[in-house]
Protein backbone atom coordinates (compact mmCIF):
# COMPACT_ATOMS: atom_id res chain seq x y z
CA UNK A 1 0.00 0.00 0.00
CA UNK A 2 0.41 4.11 0.11
CA UNK A 3 0.59 6.71 -2.26
CA UNK A 4 1.12 6.05 -5.81
CA UNK A 5 2.19 9.35 -8.14
CA UNK A 6 1.60 7.58 -11.82
CA UNK A 7 3.20 8.77 -15.56
CA UNK A 8 0.76 7.09 -17.70
CA UNK A 9 -0.44 7.78 -21.66
CA UNK A 10 -3.66 9.56 -22.27
CA UNK A 11 -4.98 6.22 -24.25
CA UNK A 12 -4.69 3.51 -21.57
CA UNK A 13 -5.00 1.43 -25.53
CA UNK A 14 -1.22 2.68 -25.68
CA UNK A 15 0.85 1.95 -22.66
CA UNK A 16 4.67 2.84 -22.25
CA UNK A 17 6.45 -0.34 -22.98
CA UNK A 18 9.39 -1.46 -21.39
CA UNK A 19 11.76 -1.10 -23.94
CA UNK A 20 10.42 2.69 -24.21
CA UNK A 21 11.51 3.18 -20.78
CA UNK A 22 14.61 1.69 -20.81
CA UNK A 23 15.72 3.85 -23.40
CA UNK A 24 14.75 6.62 -22.37
CA UNK A 25 16.47 6.50 -18.64
CA UNK A 26 19.58 5.39 -21.10
CA UNK A 27 19.34 8.53 -22.82
CA UNK A 28 18.69 10.68 -19.71
CA UNK A 29 22.73 11.48 -17.41
CA UNK A 30 19.93 12.18 -14.53
CA UNK A 31 18.63 8.86 -14.29
CA UNK A 32 20.23 5.58 -13.56
CA UNK A 33 18.83 2.01 -14.34
CA UNK A 34 19.00 -0.01 -10.95
CA UNK A 35 16.72 -2.62 -10.98
CA UNK A 36 15.09 -4.85 -13.68
CA UNK A 37 12.61 -7.78 -13.70
CA UNK A 38 9.75 -9.51 -15.10
CA UNK A 39 7.30 -6.71 -13.91
CA UNK A 40 9.48 -4.00 -13.13
CA UNK A 41 11.90 -1.64 -14.04
CA UNK A 42 13.49 0.75 -11.76
CA UNK A 43 15.65 3.87 -12.25
CA UNK A 44 16.60 6.61 -9.42
CA UNK A 45 17.24 10.13 -9.76
CA UNK A 46 20.19 11.88 -9.66
CA UNK A 47 21.57 9.06 -8.06
CA UNK A 48 19.07 8.81 -5.40
CA UNK A 49 17.66 6.03 -3.88
CA UNK A 50 14.56 7.96 -2.56
CA UNK A 51 14.01 9.25 -6.02
CA UNK A 52 13.21 5.85 -7.54
CA UNK A 53 10.99 5.94 -10.77
CA UNK A 54 9.42 2.49 -11.32
CA UNK A 55 7.79 1.11 -14.42
CA UNK A 56 5.33 -1.40 -13.86
CA UNK A 57 5.23 -3.86 -17.13
CA UNK A 58 1.07 -4.72 -15.60
CA UNK A 59 -0.24 -0.79 -16.28
CA UNK A 60 2.50 -0.25 -18.62
CA UNK A 61 3.19 3.31 -16.87
CA UNK A 62 5.81 4.85 -14.90
CA UNK A 63 4.95 5.32 -10.56
CA UNK A 64 6.71 6.45 -7.64
CA UNK A 65 5.58 5.60 -4.41
CA UNK A 66 5.27 7.75 -1.35
CA UNK A 67 6.95 11.10 -2.80
CA UNK A 68 8.89 12.54 -0.04
CA UNK A 69 9.18 15.56 -1.86
CA UNK A 70 8.56 17.95 -5.03
CA UNK A 71 11.54 17.18 -6.90
CA UNK A 72 10.36 13.57 -8.00
CA UNK A 73 6.89 14.91 -8.95
CA UNK A 74 8.57 18.03 -10.77
CA UNK A 75 10.79 15.61 -12.96
CA UNK A 76 7.85 13.06 -13.81
CA UNK A 77 5.68 16.14 -14.67
CA UNK A 78 8.96 17.68 -17.18
CA UNK A 79 9.11 14.14 -18.97
CA UNK A 80 5.06 13.30 -19.66
CA UNK A 81 5.29 15.29 -22.93
CA UNK A 82 8.29 12.73 -24.00
CA UNK A 83 5.62 10.32 -23.79
CA UNK A 84 2.63 11.90 -24.67
CA UNK A 85 1.05 11.21 -20.69
CA UNK A 86 -0.06 12.79 -17.90
CA UNK A 87 0.56 12.66 -14.32
CA UNK A 88 -1.86 11.66 -11.64
CA UNK A 89 -2.19 10.96 -8.32
CA UNK A 90 -4.60 7.99 -6.19
CA UNK A 91 -6.96 10.18 -6.08
CA UNK A 92 -7.16 11.63 -9.50
CA UNK A 93 -5.68 14.84 -9.02
CA UNK A 94 -3.39 15.55 -12.17
CA UNK A 95 0.24 16.89 -11.66
CA UNK A 96 1.42 19.31 -14.37
CA UNK A 97 2.97 22.92 -12.71
CA UNK A 98 4.44 23.79 -9.98
CA UNK A 99 1.04 25.03 -8.07
CA UNK A 100 0.36 21.59 -8.31
CA UNK A 101 3.01 20.08 -5.94
CA UNK A 102 4.08 22.70 -3.94
CA UNK A 103 7.91 23.68 -2.83
CA UNK A 104 10.28 21.73 -0.88
CA UNK A 105 9.17 24.00 2.02
CA UNK A 106 5.24 23.32 1.57
CA UNK A 107 6.56 19.15 2.28
CA UNK A 108 8.55 20.05 5.10
CA UNK A 109 6.21 22.04 6.91
CA UNK A 110 3.25 19.59 6.09
CA UNK A 111 5.38 16.65 7.23
CA UNK A 112 5.88 19.11 10.58
CA UNK A 113 2.59 19.27 11.57
CA UNK A 114 1.77 15.74 10.54
CA UNK A 115 4.66 14.39 13.21
CA UNK A 116 3.12 16.54 16.10
CA UNK A 117 0.49 14.65 18.28
CA UNK A 118 -3.16 15.67 17.76
CA UNK A 119 -3.20 17.55 20.96
CA UNK A 120 -0.02 19.87 20.31
CA UNK A 121 -1.51 20.29 16.70
CA UNK A 122 -2.21 24.39 16.32
CA UNK A 123 -6.11 24.95 15.99
CA UNK A 124 -6.91 27.32 12.92
CA UNK A 125 -9.46 30.31 14.05
CA UNK A 126 -12.01 29.05 12.91
CA UNK A 127 -11.96 25.96 15.49
CA UNK A 128 -10.29 27.54 18.39
CA UNK A 129 -14.04 30.18 18.28
CA UNK A 130 -15.73 26.96 18.00
CA UNK A 131 -14.12 25.20 20.63
CA UNK A 132 -14.77 28.39 22.92
CA UNK A 133 -18.04 28.05 22.29
CA UNK A 134 -18.66 24.67 23.21
CA UNK A 135 -16.71 25.04 26.44
CA UNK A 136 -18.97 28.01 27.06
CA UNK A 137 -21.80 25.92 26.93
CA UNK A 138 -20.89 23.27 28.80
CA UNK A 139 -19.41 25.42 31.72
CA UNK A 140 -23.16 27.06 31.67
CA UNK A 141 -24.94 23.79 31.73
CA UNK A 142 -22.87 22.16 34.53
CA UNK A 143 -23.45 25.43 36.46
CA UNK A 144 -27.50 24.96 35.87
CA UNK A 145 -27.70 21.28 36.71
CA UNK A 146 -25.18 21.26 39.68
CA UNK A 147 -25.48 24.72 41.25
CA UNK A 148 -28.54 25.86 40.36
Amino acid sequence: MGYHITLSRSEPSTGITAQEWKDFVASRPELKLVDEDTRFVTAILDGDDNLALRYSSGDCSVFIKNPEGPRIIEYMASIAPHFGGIVTGDEGETFSSSADWGTQRDWDSQAAILRKPWWQRELSRGWRVILGLLLGVLIIIIREVFFA
